[in-house]
């Protein structure tokens, strides 16, 4: 009986299904729950400290203009724009605004004041302050705006500092990423511009405020602008043209463009993008269109659902092994006397019919044991001594049949012939007799693989008694190579295609014929065997059926159910079913047979030979 049907296996199959679904599914609901919940959390968690942080960053952008605004509440300021290259005392009270707008903000790195009306440009920065002449102000794309439609102050996004064409202090001083405020300073109430006012911002407040978001070994934290141009991503150095990756500012851009019209519109929300979760945040202020976003790995968010769902699958295979084991005792307490019932079964099939069973057991199984010993008892109480006899008689009566017939009766005999032979000088007489007898004790051995040393024996005494009969109208060529001649073969394999010659073209040939039979090895592993003849050709249509049959049976792994060839070909086909019955899976033998083109049949066969 397969193992797979017995009780034992169906019941730990059963008890494992019964234990494992439901373990499975409460693992599964436990860990999808958990996910979700931790998900809401975090989520409520960080949008709550994103949106204070861009409170903190709105305050801080906006202290920064406020303190621009110096250049409007000094009353001077103005119209000692008008008077820089000359007057001393002029320069002195901008250069004590720039001063006071640079202590009211702890991060200014420098300053830097064009003056349209007198063409002058200053930089204030450590240790000492810049001017220079200049028509116009540093950057055309920043500070030469012109038209109503242009903002008076904006932020432009982090970018590496410079000079603004001054001259280094030091050339061993690096530059440094920064942010700056610029505003357009105007003869208010007028709209005339008389200069532009740029303050260059380190990130250290930025920095500071975002790191109370993040843990920085596994979440990333990012401040982008309108752009998504990255202006803060966890550390100060920035390249002034990093962006978000396109799948997160994709889903930015959506956000933002939901989040309505108004006088400081903002969009706060999150969303799922490459295996992370990300949480932002939009600033309201109008000249800092900044975002704040949060980018929290799936790892680090469902770490604690990972514990949870690891401590309970732990749980789950302790709980497999219990009930694998009491499984076990259980089955084993119910297989056990039905196995030992088996053998005791299995004895009396073999013909012990006096087995003693001995099950002990009180349960159904020993209630079964029992009943199966008395059954055997009146079964043995049935069978008559005489029968016994009577069987027993007809079997020496049928083994001493055998022995009558057995082969070393003809083989006795066919020696007795040879004896008298000798005795009465007929040499060539005993030798035909030897190789006959030789023959017949070949084709009764009990072998059914022989090597091609021994079948070609076989065919050198067939082809042997065939030269007696024929004399020197046949001529036999025999070409074994010694390196084939270990190669392992059906018993019988050769004589049947030799025969076909003897059978269908010996009588008929004129003249003098010849078998010649060669083998070889090639260097594939294989053995080429070929039997050649100058006998008549085969019928082309009987050879076309030949060849058919032999395709059929090299192309398809068993032997075609009907066989279209005529029955003269049946020792090739019972040659061809046992050399494939005898070949290895991958590699089956091949039998190729046709006509010489000018006259007699050459038969090729190939047999695989190992490694």
């Amino acid at each position: 009986m397969s193992k797979y049907y017995s009780i034992r296996t169906k019941l730990i199959a059963f008890m494992l299904i019964a234990t494992t679904l439901p373990l499975l599914a409460s693992i599964s609901m436990t860990f999808i729950q958990t996910k979700t919940a931790l998900r809401e959390q975090a989520v409520a968690e960080n949008k709550r400290l994103i949106y204070q942080a861009s409170t903190n960053l709105n305050n801080y952008v906006d202290n920064v203009a406020r303190a621009s605004l110096a250049v409007y509440s000094d009353p001077n300021f103005l119209r000692n724009l008008a008077k820089i290259p000359g007057d001393y005392r002029a320069v002195a009270e901008v250069y004590t605004t720039l001063q006071t707008i640079r202590s009211a903000v702890p991060d200014v790195f420098q300053l830097y004041l064009h003056s349209f009306a007198a063409n002058q440009s200053t930089l204030i920065m450590s240790p000492f302050p810049k001017r220079e002449e200049r028509k116009q102000a540093y950057s055309d794309s920043l500070h030469g705006k012109t038209g109503g439609e242009s903002p008076d102050i904006w932020v432009e996004s982090a970018h590496m500092s410079h000079t603004y064409g001054f001259k280094a202090a030091s050339a061993d001083d690096p530059a440094r990423t920064v942010i700056t405020l610029h505003r357009v300073i105007k003869d208010v109430p007028s709209t005339e511009r008389l200069g532009v006012l740029a303050i260059d911002l380190n990130m250290d407040t930025i920095a500071a405020i975002c790191s109370r978001l993040y843990d920085p070994e596994k979440e990333q934290i990012y401040v982008v602008d309108g752009q998504n141009q990255i202006i803060y991503q966890g550390h100060s150095e920035i390249s002034g043209t990093d962006q978000l990756r396109q799948e997160a500012t994709a889903k930015l851009n959506i956000a933002r463009t939901g989040a309505g019209t108004g006088t400081r519109p903002t969009a706060a929300g999150d969303f799922e993008q490459e295996h992370s979760m990300y949480v932002y945040q939009q600033m309201g202020s109008t000249f800092a269109d900044w975002t704040i976003v949060k980018q929290i790995p799936n790892e680090t968010l469902y770490a604690r659902a990972n514990t949870l769902t690891w401590n309970n699958a732990m749980i789950a295979i302790a709980a497999l092994l219990l009930v694998i084991v009491a499984t076990l005792f259980i089955s084993i307490r119910i297989t056990g006397p039905l196995k030992q019932l088996m053998r005791y079964m299995n004895q009396i099939q073999a013909g012990r019919l006096h087995v003693d069973i001995r099950l002990t057991s009180r349960d159904e199984i020993g209630v079964l044991a029992r009943h199966f010993r008395d059954m055997m008892d009146t079964v043995n109480n049935l069978i008559l001594r005489e029968y016994r006899l009577e069987i027993a008689n007809k079997t020496n009566q049928l083994k001493a049949l055998q022995a009558q017939i057995h082969p070393h009766f003809l083989y006795n005999t066919l020696q007795s012939i040879g004896t008298l032979a000798l005795q009465h000088q007929g040499q060539r007489v005993y030798v035909l007799l030897s190789s006959l007898s030789k023959m017949l004790r070949y084709s009764m051995r009990d072998q059914t693989c022989v090597t091609l040393r021994e079948e070609a024996e076989h065919a050198r005494l067939y082809l042997e008694l065939q030269q007696e009969r024929f004399g020197d109208r046949l001529e036999v060529q025999l070409d074994f190579a010694d390196d084939t001649l270990r190669t392992e073969m059906p018993r019988m394999t050769l004589q049947p295609l030799i025969e076909n010659y003897f059978k269908h073209g010996a009588d008929v040939q004129p003249g003098k014929g010849y078998i010649r039979i060669s083998s070889r090895k090639t260097s594939d592993h294989w053995v080429e065997i070929q039997l050649e003849n100058n006998g008549p050709p085969i019928p082309e249509d009987k050879l076309s059926e030949i060849q058919g049959w032999l395709s059929m049976v090299h192309t398809s792994s068993g032997f075609p159910t009907h066989d279209p060839v005529e029955s003269e070909s049946i020792g090739l086909r019972n040659v061809m079913r046992r050399l494939q019955l005898n070949s290895p899976p991958d590699h089956m033998a091949i039998l190729e047979i046709r006509n010489l083109e000018t006259s007699g049949v050459i038969i090729k066969l190939k047999i695989y030979a190992g490694e």
